[in-house]
């Protein structure tokens, strides 16, 4: 009887070991109820389902990993307590009416959560719409019980009553006890000196020898036999009367309960409804947080033939390599219209049969809302499998025959949207007819159009595979240096079983590995040199493409960090182009302010022409100075080097702008041409730059405006003001500086010594002035000054 596409579905995940990744999973859910969905989750054919379910996932995944917190973190299973709230006069304990309550708020909660974030979670709140607000019956369930479970007092007016009664009969009976206590301790009754209960009756332990001193009922004896519980004679009523209270406390819970009961009774489809959400939700929650702690990629549902994976990785593995911190290595793979199946082959324990399933659990995952670890395109396909060995004594199956059943019930569900597996096609019987037999089945899935990967040591499939445009071998890697597989997934190229190399590794002897040389023949030691090539070419080439790979990553790097060079230096030289614009204009607006002071006060004030002229002065020369700092802010020691005969300068200080005429680099002086007048200046009072005066204007502005060619070198103060001699001091520096002299004197005369103060605190914070000295004895001594110019 062949078996059903069901069966061979479920068949095909035991084989795949698809329930190992859902138990990995379930153990990320909250509740039993999520947990046990979790682990019947089944792949699905319908791609808009599926595309939801994803998307889903994918929202909460992005919602946990922005620190989101989902309040979602128990819920126990109520489906049961549902049922019984339908049955009319059952009732919930309050411990199970709290299970419910807990429902109640986990909808309520969840359903508030998404809605608030709509924005960002569209599909998992139109799926959480049928999660309940009850808001009622929640309060009158947290009216009615507390959160230890119990009935709480105020429940109702009659149970407050009851309780209120039993309470204040309980201490009368207590304080009866307590009397009877101290007499039966004095006449040395007692066993133990407290008051306990048995059968909620109030009792005394007395010694089981004076057990009939004392007139009562005994309820019971220790477990040493030693002590008796007595129940007095004198405390029957009360006890018995405290029994009635007890009885009416509970009739009330219990009718309190059942009201309760009723309500959640009424609305228990909806919640039903909404526990059904919760736990699907449950399951959602639990695959994103796996996505999150294993690296796993949302995969794409297309709706053509390709299928592309791309560095996906054996999620049982990488789940076990996470707490062994082993490397697993990953594979890609693709199928698309012209190429419909890979035949893997290489060496024993090569990994093969892993990377089979590495294929068939990442299909499965993609299709089950499971994010693989990896890249994943593709659509629904139907799996099935012959993986693993079936043999049967009690079927009389063998080896062989169970994977030929099995392939039989493949090929009768076999069509365009099916993806088949097999490990070792047709390995169980003679060589030369399975490879036969293996090329025909692989005929029939090319020519139904499904997809499939098959493993194989047979050298006559790998050359069947050569001649198949749509079959693509493929191989895992072996480290013939090392006789040891690497696990790395060779995409193209055949490869070698390596089966002489591992017999003699593991100690066959040499004669019995030579003599199979010599059975093997010419032609299979050529194909398997042809294998050895191709990988060998393959592994120079993905070598050299890295290398490349690298070189232009490296190359990347360095234009993207220049680009961001660039921008920077350009919004540099914009910031700076813009400061000077805006200083000088400022400059400009103070130049125009002095000019308008000046005449104001031409105008309004009676100063002197000589007083004007000098203020004037001053203040051309500090904007001057100002405007000098703008143009060059910065000035660069390749702006000296770069001063030579024919140049534009500037004095420094000045606004006297002339021509090298040629440079003097012992005495570090330059001699200019200003205005038709050559003299010179130390090089470090030249800054390049300037415009020289038109040959019509440059005598007279030169005699005018710049050069005193006839300042004196001695200025005398005596007789003088303090004020006065300040004003003629910087009327004589002034003169100093344009008529470039070196040095000068200054003659203060000594008296109280006011006005030789004023003299040096002027010249302390003049910055045209490199020192100054009292003169010496036969100079005039402390009378004068001499002052040395820059």
């Amino acid at each position: 009887m062949a078996a059903s596409e069901r069966d061979l579905l479920e068949t095909a995940l035991d084989e795949l070991e698809f329930p190992r990744v859902l138990e990995a999973i379930a153990r990320h859910c909250v509740s039993d109820a999520g947990s046990e969905r979790m682990l019947q989750l089944r792949p699905t054919m319908d791609a808009v389902v599926l595309r939801a379910d994803l998307d889903r996932v994918s929202e909460v995944l992005d919602l946990i990993a922005m620190g989101e917190t989902i309040p979602y973190d128990r819920m126990s299973d109520v489906r049961g307590l549902l049922s019984r709230t339908r049955i009319e006069g059952n009732f919930l304990s309050a411990p199970d009416m709290l299970k419910v309550l807990e429902a109640l708020q986990t909808s309520r909660n969840l359903k508030s959560f998404f809605r608030e974030r709509h924005a960002r979670c569209e599909q998992v709140l139109t799926f959480c719409e049928p999660l309940v607000e009850d808001r009622v019956l929640e309060k009158h369930i947290t009216d009615a019980i507390d959160d230890t479970g119990n009935v709480r007092d105020n429940a109702s007016r009659e149970l407050l009553n009851i309780r209120r009664e039993i309470h204040e009969l309980s201490a009368r009976l207590r304080i009866r006890l307590q009397r009877m206590l101290k007499k039966f301790g004095e006449e040395e009754l007692l066993q133990e000196d407290f008051i306990t209960q048995r059968d909620g009756r109030f009792v005394l332990p007395l010694r089981v020898e004076t057990k009939r001193s004392v007139e009562g009922i005994i309820h019971g004896v220790s477990a040493s036999g030693q002590t008796v519980f007595m129940e007095p004679a004198e405390t029957y009523e009360m006890n018995n009367d405290l029994a009635i209270l007890n009885g009416r406390e509970q009739r009330e819970i219990i009718r309190i309960l059942t009201t309760i009961t009723s309500e959640v009774g009424a609305v228990s489809y909806g919640i039903e409804s909404a526990v059904a959400v919760l736990t699907e939700l449950d399951t959602i929650l639990a695959r994103a947080r796996f996505a999150l702690d294993h690296g796993g990629i949302k995969p794409v549902i297309v709706d053509d033939e390709e299928i592309e994976l791309t560095n996906v990785h054996h999620p049982i593995l990488a789940i076990n390599a996470k707490r062994t911190r082993d490397v697993v290595i990953p594979l890609s793979v693709r199928f698309d219209a012209t190429t419909r199946g890979i035949l893997i082959s290489g060496p024993n324990a090569g990994g093969k049969t892993v990377a089979m399933k590495a294929i068939g659990l990442t299909m499965s995952m993609a299709m089950s809302g499971i994010f693989p670890l990896g890249m994943c395109s593709m659509r629904p396909r139907r799996i099935t499998t012959a993986i693993g060995d079936h043999q049967s004594i009690e079927s009389n199956l063998s080896t062989f025959s169970s994977q030929i059943i099995r392939l039989r019930d493949v090929l009768s569900h076999c069509d365009g949207n099916a993806l088949v597996l097999i490990d070792e096609i047709c390995a169980g019987t003679d060589p030369a007819e399975g490879g036969a037999l293996a090329a025909g089945i692989l005929d029939s899935l090319i020519e139904r159009g499904a997809c499939f990967v098959v493993t194989t040591h047979q050298s006559s499939l790998k050359q069947y595979a050569l001649t198949r445009s749509s079959i693509t071998n493929a191989s895992l890697e072996f480290d013939d240096q090392k006789m040891q597989p690497t696990f790395r997934f060779l995409y193209g190229v055949p490869g070698n079983s390596y089966a002489f190399h591992l017999a003699k590794a593991v100690g066959l002897p040499d004669i019995v590995i030579e003599r199979a040389t010599g059975y093997l023949g010419d032609r299979h030691g050529e194909l398997e040199k042809s294998i050895n090539a191709m990988q060998q070419f393959r592994t120079e080439a993905e070598a050299a493409h890295r290398a490349a790979a690298e070189e232009h990553a490296k190359a990347e790097r360095l234009r993207k960090d220049y680009e961001e060079r660039l921008a920077a230096v350009k919004q540099k030289r914009s910031s700076v182009v813009e400061d000077a614009r805006e200083e000088a204009r400022e400059i400009l607006r103070k130049a125009n302010a002095l000019v308008e002071n000046t005449i104001r006060e031409v105008r309004e004030q009676q100063k002197s022409a000589a007083e004007i002229k000098r203020e004037f002065e001053a203040g051309k020369i500090d904007q001057t100075s100002e405007a000098s700092v703008v143009s060059s802010p910065h000035p660069e020691v390749g702006d000296r080097t770069a001063l030579s005969p024919g140049a534009t300068v500037t004095v420094r200080g000045t606004s006297s702008s002339g021509t090298i005429i040629s440079i003097d680099e012992k005495s570090k002086t330059a001699m200019i041409d200003v205005n038709g007048i050559k003299f010179k200046v130390p090089l470090d009072q030249l800054e390049r730059g300037g415009q020289p005066a038109p040959k019509e204007r440059r005598r007279e502005a030169s005699v005018v405006d710049h050069l005193k060619l006839d300042s004196s070198t001695s200025l005398d103060l005596r007789g003088m003001r303090a004020d006065e001699g300040l004003r003629a001091l910087e009327d004589f520096i002034n003169d100093g500086i344009l008529g470039t002299l070196t040095h000068a004197t200054i003659i203060h005369g000594k008296g109280t010594g006011a006005m030789r103060k004023v003299v040096h605190e002027y010249l302390h914070e003049h910055p045209q002035i490199k020192s100054w000295r009292i003169g010496t004895i036969h100079e005039g001594g402390d009378g004068i000054t001499v002052v040395e110019f820059r």
